[in-house]
């Protein structure tokens, strides 16, 4: 009797519009992101808007960030139960004991580069030598910094550095002051690039992934507690991301216009170059044969002694880093006018 009343109250619902999930049975959960919203997070506000997350019983909310870092310990201290974080950081935490564990790779590419005006005659890296950059002393590049340097042999005794105030890195590359600055993309280049349009500047980017320099960007990570205490909600979480990712790269212009209706404050021109940025992270060569948000081994390990030997703590074991367990093989459609745009940011 109880089985046919239980139908009959199902029904009704469905005929009036209910949802079909109960609010007992909606998980409420919230993502803090790196930064300020841009166009490389859109597939979560696709997830969100396109019922990607309710079809799995979740209420998401997106809260904006304040810096990988401070996400990091927003998630490891259980104040939000998913966070989007740069994946080196994350590796430093959690040598030094931070309960941080990475999910998938928003970012599968490494974000940073030698930035510079065409006029300043930089074209390889080793042409940086003899030249003056500025970057804020407490940046998170300068973290890898020497590492890297010695990874592509620069010698940093021919270097001039200028120490210039997070808020000022931009007036002052523009300004003249210094011949480069570090690129990072997204979050960076996609400012630069359409401020250097408007003014008619033309830019050069050295990447450091072209010179073998395989880091990650950002992406999603949780806890080891949530992780052991509710792995379906974590495999609901990143199956419904990655969808909203998936559908984005499927129809970028429409998810360009999705994510500014929501966030009318940022600028559509660098919106635009951000989510190209974004889709290009994602479309790599791992996540086209095994899924997206997948995270090489080799790559992951790479990063995982560099960072072990910046930060001076002996190297966590990778099951403890990162898991691939949650990440789906789905097939996803790029149109011949995306890989058009690609190729030209690339």
């Amino acid at each position: 009797m109880k089985k046919v009343i239980s139908l009959v109250f199902l029904l009704v619902a469905l005929s009036l519009g209910w949802p079909a999930t109960s609010d007992a049975q909606t998980k409420k959960v919230s993502l803090q992101l790196d930064w300020l919203v841009s166009g490389y997070h859109t597939g979560y506000f696709v997830a969100k808007e396109k019922g990607f997350y309710a079809a799995k019983g979740l209420d998401v909310t997106i809260n904006r960030g304040y810096g990988s870092g401070d996400t990091i310990k927003v998630v490891a201290a259980g104040k939000s139960e998913f966070g989007q974080a740069g994946i080196p950081p994350a590796i430093i935490s959690r040598g030094k004991g931070a309960p941080v564990v990475g999910l998938a790779v928003i970012v599968g590419k490494s974000p940073e580069s030698i930035l510079s005006f065409e006029e300043k005659g930089i074209r390889k890296i080793k042409d940086i030598e003899g030249k003056s950059f500025g970057e804020p002393a407490g940046g998170a590049i300068m973290v890898m910094w020497d590492a890297f340097v010695k990874f592509a042999g620069i010698d940093t005794s021919k270097l001039t550095y200028i120490n210039v105030e997070p808020a000022a890195k931009a007036a002052v590359f523009f300004s003249g002051r210094v011949d480069w600055t570090f690129g990072f993309r997204p979050g960076f280049d996609d400012v630069i690039i359409t401020r250097a349009r408007k003014e008619g500047k033309k830019l050069v980017f050295l990447r450091w992934e072209d010179v073998g320099w395989k880091t990650y960007g950002s992406g999603i990570i949780t806890t080891d507690d949530l992780l052991k205490r509710d792995p379906k909600l974590v495999a609901d979480f990143v199956a419904a991301s990655m969808d909203g990712f998936r559908w984005m790269i499927e129809n970028p212009d429409q998810a360009l216009d999705l994510i500014l209706k929501g966030n009318p404050e940022i600028d559509r021109a660098a919106a635009h170059l951000s989510l190209l940025f974004g889709i290009d992270g994602l479309l790599t060569k791992a996540a086209r044969e095994h899924g997206l948000g997948y995270m090489e081994p080799d790559r992951m390990a790479f990063q995982i002694d560099l960072m072990s030997k910046a930060g001076n703590f002996p190297p966590p074991k990778a099951e403890e880093v990162y898991t691939n367990r949650f990440i789906q093989k789905k097939p996803v459609t790029v149109s011949p006018a995306l890989e058009a745009e690609l190729a030209k940011i690339r």
